[in-house]
């Protein structure tokens, strides 16, 4: 690799939605202040599509390369547990194969490693990295609110004896709004449940970095992002705070069939629906949300996709109510395979997202002035839709029924009033505004620039 400014080793977790800040803060480092990078990998749940993003980082010309860590052995038990257990335990696994990486970069004459970032999810490697005497940091994927609460987490528990989710109300949290107990992220909620202790443990690791930057902006997150960098959460010291967001990809033009349609649509009139690349809707829910956009009246955009390869599971048509897409042929296109998010969002024809609020798909809303009709289903989600509706206020939220199904009325109310009502044109207009604000926070001289040279100064030490 070239001696250029500096070196640094960084160590993602997997997924796109962690993968994709991570590959596009490599590229700022490298163009902008001339690191050279090496991403270290785990060879785990590896999609096509980042083989392609990896392809395409590598051969980008910027000093970018990649090194594969061996595959890591799993028993048939750790094989059969929850998803996010798995990427925890592989991760764990992958700490001593990291060491063993940096142990190499460190020696390397010609452009030792002066820094260490890596992902919330594989925090178990700072302490590791610190015993070799790299500054290490970590980049958070998700919201500063979320990561407020993470560092938070330790505190809560211990005044707390019992769990969020047996409680009603809000929750008093030092330097942010009250939050309703049930809008925390999932693995706070139960204190008995599987991942409690393993955030608390995650919690505690992350004081072990000199530094955490954010995938966020200041006019985006204020309350949040200041609350942080007071450097200090209810009296106890965290480390330093760099919001450098919004870290995201590109608009895809690939001429895919669904911004072909939306050019034949009038401008911010289509209501684009999307909950991610891993989440299903129970076939109930989809009946639902399919009479809602039908008894709206809108224009609407639906990436649903085909559940799980499983022989049992119906195909797409199936199951949406019969006659549904006849009926919405002159105003409604629903695609059943991946769809690029980025371009349809920076498409003029879209006007609004139903979005789950998975923090890349908000990030991307923002960045383009699409407010967001807020539809969490897991994880942090729910605390991020509080957010959005209460504090940003670029969005709205449906309800659920008892059954935690959203009924055709809800959908069908939320999507008029976004597209047409009152409510939805303060919307347009604070994400109007947001769209602003996040291409001033990159500009140079902005404030994710800004924290992105103090760091970037830090790493060549």
């Amino acid at each position: 690799m070239d001696a250029r400014k500096g070196h640094i080793a960084i160590f993602p977790s997997v997924g796109m939605g962690h993968l994709i800040p991570f590959f596009e803060f490599a590229k700022l480092l490298a163009s902008d202040h001339g690191f050279s990078i090496t991403f270290i990998t785990a060879k785990f749940m590896v999609s096509p599509s980042q083989t392609a993003y990896t392809e395409s980082l590598a051969s980008s010309g910027l000093s970018i390369r990649f090194i594969e860590l061996p595959e890591v052995e799993m028993d048939s038990e750790e094989k059969k547990g929850h998803p996010l257990a798995m990427i925890f335990k592989v991760m764990e696994k992958c700490t001593g194969l990291v060491q063993n990486v940096l142990r190499n970069l460190l020696t390397d004459s010609s452009n030792p490693v002066s820094a260490f970032i890596t992902d919330i999810f594989c925090s178990g490697t700072l302490e590791m990295s610190k015993n070799l005497h790299i500054p290490s940091y970590v980049l958070y994927t998700g919201s500063a609110s979320n990561i407020f609460l993470i560092l938070y987490h330790p505190t809560m528990d211990a005044r707390m004896p019992e769990s969020l989710k047996d409680l009603d109300g809000p929750v008093e949290v030092p330097g942010l709004p009250a939050i309703p107990a049930r809008d925390f992220p999932d693995p706070m909620q139960d204190k008995s449940g599987p991942f409690y202790h393993l955030f608390l443990r995650l919690s505690h690791r992350l004081l072990n970095a000199d530094g955490i930057l954010i995938n966020s902006f200041q006019d985006l997150e204020s309350g949040s992002v200041q609350a942080l960098l007071s450097g200090h959460i209810d009296g106890k010291k965290i480390p330093s705070i760099y919001p450098v967001g919004p870290l995201i990809s590109s608009p895809e033009s690939d001429g895919h069939g669904s911004l072909q349609w939306l050019d034949k649509q009038p401008q911010a009139s289509v209501l684009f629906v999307s909950f991610g690349s891993v989440n299903f809707l129970p076939a109930a829910q989809i009946v639902e949300l399919a009479l809602g956009l039908e008894g709206s009246g809108q224009r609407f955009l639906w990436v649903l996709p085909s559940p799980p390869n499983n022989a049992s599971n119906p195909e797409v048509s199936e199951l949406l109510p019969p006659g549904f897409e006849q009926r919405t042929k002159d105003r409604g296109l629903v695609v059943t395979s991946w769809a690029p998010q980025v371009a349809i969002l920076a498409h003029p024809s879209t006007g609004g997202f139903v979005s789950h609020c998975g923090w890349n798909s908000v990030l991307e809303s923002v960045s383009h002035g699409v407010p967001i009709i807020a539809w969490p289903l897991q994880a942090e989600q729910s605390t991020t839709a509080f957010f959005l509706v209460n504090d940003t206020k670029m969005a709205l939220r449906v309800q659920r029924g008892a059954d935690g199904i959203v009924r055709k009325e809800e959908v069908e109310k939320a999507a008029k009033e976004l597209m047409e009502g009152e409510e939805g044109k303060k919307k347009r207009a604070r994400a109007t505004e947001l769209k602003g604000s996040a291409k001033e926070a990159l500009a140079e001289g902005g404030s994710s620039s800004q924290a992105l040279a103090a760091v970037a100064a830090l790493f060549c030490h």
